[in-house]
């Protein structure tokens, strides 16, 4: 299978080891691992594929993708007014606050909804070629960070307006984005094959993100619930991702603990992945 751009190939089965014995780990190993690595390598492809979808899904929209900054913008705003007044605080500082927090959510939680349709939307590929079926994560996760990039050129412009001080602590944002992409990517990678595997999952996964947005100090702050109820703060991977980019946005350095829980993460998620990809992987085609 090859893809042609300007007059080059691009092949995307170069080096696909042989599966002869699918009871052979050796051989699973190193398909899941050319699967993987490969399909990272296939930049170009994700990257292309992730355009397309953002441009098919606002064709002949006068902003185009800005729709999603706007309505973003448009909900923040909305919505600070309410919660600035329960929490007693003023609205030019509680919505740099709140945005700070559903810019990064809004890239999280997209990888996380959208990964559990993406290999049952790729039935026809997957049934009829072998290619690194990880392009079709990675072309999720892509796409969402193209929106994360989108939402934070909104920020700013509120930012600007509400008066946020902007600090060398922000530049952190760039390794922040980097462990948050990590984590993303493997989360993606195995929710897709579990909602694959077990259709009812989808629906238990867009249920957990309806709590997850309430659970996780998006409208709060961590600092407002104390005691033993903390842990659903402290042990909440969601929020640490989210830390780790709405503390740079707001000229702030985010917590050590933070930086550690996705790294770990990153480190475990990805060994779980892994194991559980090189043993269900060559299964995939079997399960629509």
């Amino acid at each position: 299978m090859q893809l042609f751009k300007r007059g080059r190939a691009l092949s995307v089965l170069s080096g696909l080891p042989p599966l002869e014995d699918a009871a052979d780990k050796n051989q699973t190993v190193r398909r899941a691992s050319w699967d993987i690595v490969q399909g990272l390598l296939l930049w170009e492809l994700w990257t292309r594929l992730s355009l397309n979808e953002m441009r098919r899904r606002y064709k002949r929209t006068v902003l185009g993708p800005a729709w999603m900054t706007v309505s973003l913008l448009i909900f923040a705003s909305a919505m600070s007014v309410v919660w600035a007044g329960l929490w007693n605080q003023k609205v030019s500082e509680f919505l740099p606050f709140l945005l700070s927090g559903l810019v990064p959510w809004t890239m999280i939680s997209g990888v996380i909804g959208e990964s559990t349709g993406v290999f049952l939307g790729g039935e026809g590929l997957i049934k009829n070629q072998q290619f690194p079926y990880s392009v079709l994560t990675y072309g999720v996760t892509a796409r969402n960070v193209l929106i994360f990039f989108h939402n934070i050129v909104g920020y700013l412009i509120i930012a600007l307006i509400c008066g946020v001080t902007l600090s060398p602590a922000t530049l952190l944002l760039v390794p922040g984005l980097i462990l948050v992409i990590a984590n993303c990517s493997w989360i993606s990678l195995l929710v897709a094959t579990f909602c694959l595997r077990f259709r009812d999952f989808q629906q238990i996964v867009a249920s957990l993100l309806q709590i997850a947005v309430f659970v996780t100090p998006i409208f709060w702050n961590a600092s407002q619930i104390q005691g033993k109820r903390a842990i659903i703060v402290h042990a909440n991977v969601l929020h640490h991702m989210v830390e780790l980019l709405r503390r740079p946005l707001l000229g702030e350095m985010p917590d050590l603990i933070s930086y550690l829980v996705c790294t770990a993460s990153a480190i475990l998620g990805w060994w779980f992945t892994f194991r559980l990809y090189c043993s269900k992987r060559h299964r995939l085609p079997y399960w629509y």
